[in-house]
């Protein structure tokens, strides 16, 4: 038996002996393990990628753009690491843009959307005349909205250019409490079934860069004025919106300081803007209302323009309050 193991054992060391030398004279494409595939050409290593470059749809394991920022549609936003989606929208004086990223882990892939909306200048040939505010009932929600009966607490940033707080804090009630000068009494029935508090002041601004660029969520509303040099000239406020699902879990709202005139008390001084009104219209944004395009529709809260000294979106419309009602029911 003693003798039987030794030949085998030497038989085994020949067979791995020449195996070992098989492999080394193999050729390299025969390597038994598989080289990671190579990325995309489009999935650039470092740097923010440009929407118009990307693909709709991206799959996690060819690009995965988590922690990354990406461009297009004039906004940027950095797609959420914490599975969570989210909606930038910005409000300019001659219309607004959108940049919807939808982070699916289930299925592994990341959607990327934009979306424009334009005030026509003139009277173009297709331009329909406006309808009433308090005839119009067209609304179109967000991907996400709070829960039913939710209270949203939210900070006040005063962003050190000496503007106040209550254009802000008087846009975020209209919105909530559905402030209307379409019927006696000032306010629609039901009103929509969410509400908001007031946290208190922050040093800690809106979570927006300085060219009004989504960041990463830091689980806190904070809302008011904030210095965006690096944004677009026409760029009046811009809303960060963070969901998980079809549940909004944060929400960041500001008004444009740098190089802006604002209408915040008194008489309208020509070519400033009224804050209450981009208040309201914001937090249609918080609440879960997208904005509703068409020259049709330009009467209404969530129109995506507001015109100098025009304090109109300030008071909701029909379909601003339908809007709520669908996604909060009555109080």
């Amino acid at each position: 038996m003693r003798d039987f193991s030794t030949a085998a054992r030497r038989a085994g060391a020949v067979t791995a002996a020449v195996t070992a030398a098989l492999a080394c004279t193999a050729p390299s494409g025969t390597a038994t393990a598989a080289a990671a595939p190579r990325p995309p050409a489009w999935c650039k290593a470092v740097g923010a990628l440009a929407v118009r470059t990307l693909p709709h749809t991206i799959r996690i394991d060819d690009c995965d753009l988590r922690g990354r920022t990406v461009r297009g549609n004039g906004l940027a936003a950095v797609v959420p690491t914490d599975g969570t989606s989210l909606v930038a929208q910005q409000l300019h004086t001659n219309g607004g843009s959108e940049l919807a990223i939808r982070v699916d882990r289930r299925t592994g892939k990341i959607t990327i959307r934009t979306r424009s909306g334009r005030v026509p200048q003139g009277r173009p040939r297709m331009a329909r005349a406006a309808v009433a505010a308090c005839q119009d009932g067209t609304y179109r929600p967000e991907p996400a909205s709070w829960p039913r009966g939710h209270t949203v607490q939210w900070h006040y940033h005063s962003g050190g250019a000496g503007l106040p707080q209550a254009p802000i804090a008087k846009g975020v009630s209209n919105m909530v409490n559905a402030r209307t000068d379409c019927v006696g009494g000032g306010r629609f029935t039901p009103q929509p079934n969410v509400h908001e508090s007031y946290a208190g002041q922050t040093n800690r601004p809106p979570n927006l860069t300085s060219g009004a660029a989504c960041g990463a969520r830091d689980r806190a509303n904070t809302f008011g004025w904030l210095a965006m040099p690096g944004a677009s000239r026409n760029v009046l406020a811009a809303t960060c919106m963070w969901f998980a699902g079809t549940t909004m879990v944060e929400t960041d709202m500001a008004l444009q300081t740098q190089g802006r005139r604002w209408w915040t008390a008194g008489s309208c001084r020509p070519g400033s803007y009224s804050a209450e009104a981009v208040a309201t219209h914001e937090t249609g944004h918080v609440l879960g209302l997208d904005h509703v395009s068409g020259s049709q529709h330009s009467d209404l809260t969530m129109a995506p323009s507001i015109a100098a000294c025009d304090d109109g979106a300030a008071t909701l419309g029909k379909g601003d309050h339908a809007g709520l009602i669908s996604l909060y029911g009555g109080r």
